[in-house]
């Protein structure tokens, strides 16, 4: 176990999930006055289509593999070797869903591969040095890295919590913040990254204030499409999984557990790109939008209860969790850096698959470690 602070327990996810619903206002229309944020451009998204439903009586536990890849029902964990992501994973794919036509939009936002500072440290109390920490601009979280691109088809999967957007407390940028919740493959030592998650934002610009929230996938170095289905609100509780099955072709299936409302992308690799498998991660980042680095969101706090990947082609499959040791390959232990190389979000370790986002420093607008 990895962090800064000490567990917490499933009542405080609880919590966190119920204060959030019950204090943050959902812009799901923009104010005339407020521009849409990542500068939403009049494009056709390429390179994502959406996947049909499969029939109201599929059943994705007896169903045949044939079935399964007709319908690209996301790939299911063991339920012997990894029993929390198959819970998971059972509920949301196999429980009462709401699915609604999508309206995609293709965005000037960018959540591109890790832009490290300095080098990584081995954590001195890791077995085998298969932990290390390092620091970005645009990544804090954690990522399993291994040269040997095992993760070349891959599933990984993410649980979380929507955070509240807001501004730094005492400042107002004149304009939008931006953050991402995301997992994904490749990107930590690569040029591309197939991923899908939510994005958190936040507007101020005199007395007017704003947020926003939505569902995206992106295979990098594509931009940003931002997806209506499901609807995102603060304190949603959020299933994400993204998996690939070829260099070029991959998926990504969203499940709102707040809602019931579930949606599935198809993604083609943009030309020129193929998929290395040389990492899985589960990020929370600052993304780029028009070129430039975005200020992050002061999301205050996120927490993640399930993060895990697996290549699940395999006779027996390899897995990796968001919090463990690896059994090859390295686990990076992310923290986002300022301007000023101070730090502004990472992730705590609460267990293997357990992750705890905090913003601190800058991006939350007081001095002093976490908590903001």
């Amino acid at each position: 176990m990895y962090g800064r602070f000490s567990s917490f327990t499933g009542a405080a996810v609880f919590l966190v999930m119920m204060l959030a619903s019950a204090y943050a206002q959902t812009m799901t229309h923009l104010p005339d006055n407020v521009p849409p944020p990542g500068a939403a451009s009049a494009a056709r998204p390429v390179g994502v289509g959406m996947v049909a439903a499969p029939p109201a009586n599929f059943n994705p536990l007896t169903a045949s593999p044939i079935a399964h890849a007709r319908y690209a029902i996301p790939p299911a964990p063991d339920a012997a070797i990894a029993p929390r992501a198959y819970s998971e994973w059972r509920k949301a794919v196999t429980g009462p869903q709401i699915r609604v036509t999508p309206v995609l939009t293709q965005t000037k936002i960018a959540n591109g591969p890790l832009k490290r500072v300095g080098s990584p440290v081995p954590l001195a109390n890791a077995m085998n040095n298969s932990v290390m920490t390092s620091t970005s601009i645009n990544w804090s979280g954690t990522s399993v890295i291994n040269s040997n691109n095992p993760f070349a088809v891959e599933a990984v999967i993410a649980e979380f919590v929507v955070p509240t957007a807001r501004q730094a407390f005492g400042s107002c940028t004149g304009g939008w913040v931006f953050s991402a919740q995301w997992p994904g493959i490749d990107g930590n030592g690569s040029n591309d990254v197939l991923q899908a998650g939510v994005e958190a934002d936040a507007y101020c610009n005199g007395g007017t204030v704003a947020n926003f929230y939505s569902a995206w996938v992106e295979w990098y170095p594509s931009n940003e499409v931002r997806a209506s289905s499901p609807a995102i609100h603060p304190g949603d509780l959020i299933y994400v999984q993204v998996w690939n099955t070829s260099p070029t072709n991959g998926y990504a299936y969203f499940f709102n557990f707040s809602t019931l409302e579930a949606a599935e992308y198809q993604l083609t690799a943009p030309s020129g790109t193929t998929l290395v498998g040389n990492s899985v991660e589960w990020i929370v980042e600052s993304p780029y939008v028009g070129g430039g680095l975005a200020t992050l969101t002061n999301y205050i706090s996120v927490p993640w209860p399930l993060g895990a990947a697996l290549n699940y082609t395999a006779g027996q499959p390899t897995y990796y969790l968001a919090g463990s040791n690896p059994s090859a390959g390295t686990l990076d232990l992310i923290t986002m850096v300022d301007n000023s190389n101070n730090g502004i979000s990472s992730a705590t370790v609460e267990n293997n698959t357990f992750l705890w986002f905090q913003d601190f420093g800058s991006a939350c607008g007081r001095s002093g470690a976490p908590p903001c």
